[in-house]
């Protein structure tokens, strides 16, 4: 990371962050239900950790959930803000740390998708943020609630709110800091897909299956042209793809289908 400040150094506080892997799919469970999977220092440094492992092997999909139905993650945790978190330069360090990760969740070359049970208030609105994909349960209420502590996002979900949903609905979002219920948060873009209760996370493993059933080398490629709207990573992608080992496998199997 690029600042000095480490949650290592903080009190750990409750709760954690486990990456599991499943064959070619891995999960972030964010662990620690008796606070609404509320994030302090010692799940910071967890996730931290666990971008560190995705990065250097990478699944072929990533789901992002919270243990337990009645939250995906309340933000950060509040008794650590008092404890921990409101020393000189604590804002700052935590600041760069948590959205360093997030950045580095959003590059990985696989789909991320969101699973919320629950409630995703403030930092826990802003993990979703970095996801490509958010599934929600009927019941799930979102919201990016940090004007009412006299905050704004802090771990780069605010631009990241920006992108996903444009300027009427994000300035509605930040400044009413209501949280909306999961229809209403698919009917402005925040949410993808709505299931029943308790499906979410089985929704977004079906849909992890679905989203990379196609050559890992082009889902990474649509995943950057989405990501960034760049014409040069289209053009490039596009070059670097054609006439490439899947590429001409699937020639190969069209051409041994016509047959």
């Amino acid at each position: 990371m690029s600042t000095d400040w480490r949650p290592q150094q903080l009190p750990r506080g409750g709760g954690r962050i486990r990456l599991e892997r499943q064959g070619e799919l891995a999960e972030l469970v964010l662990d620690h239900p008796q606070a609404r999977n509320a994030v302090g220092p010692g799940m910071m440094a967890d996730l931290g950790e666990a971008v560190d492992r995705l990065q250097q092997e990478p699944p072929r999909a990533l789901i992002l959930r919270g243990e337990g139905s009645a939250a995906f993650c309340a933000g950060g945790d509040l008794a650590a803000v008092r404890g921990s978190l409101l020393g000189e330069g604590a804002a700052a360090g935590m600041q760069a740390f948590m959205s360093g990760c997030l950045d580095r969740v959003e590059a990985l070359p696989c789909p991320v998708i969101g699973a919320v049970e629950g409630v995703a208030l403030g930092g826990g609105a802003e993990l979703l943020m970095a996801c490509d994909v958010v599934v929600a349960g009927r019941s799930a209420r979102l919201g990016f609630v940090q004007a009412r502590l006299g905050l704004s996002p802090g771990w780069g979900g605010g631009l990241r709110l920006l992108r996903r949903v444009g300027r009427r609905a994000s300035l509605r979002l930040l400044l009413e800091a209501e949280p909306l219920e999961a229809e209403a948060a698919r009917g402005i873009g925040l949410v993808d897909e709505v299931v029943e209760d308790g499906e979410a996370a089985a929704r977004a493993r079906a849909l992890a299956l679905q989203l990379t059933r196609h050559p890992p080398q082009a889902v990474a490629a649509a995943l950057r042209l989405v990501r960034t709207g760049s014409a040069d990573e289209e053009r490039a992608a596009f070059l670097e793809l054609w006439g490439g080992e899947a590429h001409r496998q699937a020639l190969a199997s069209l051409r041994q289908g016509r047959r």
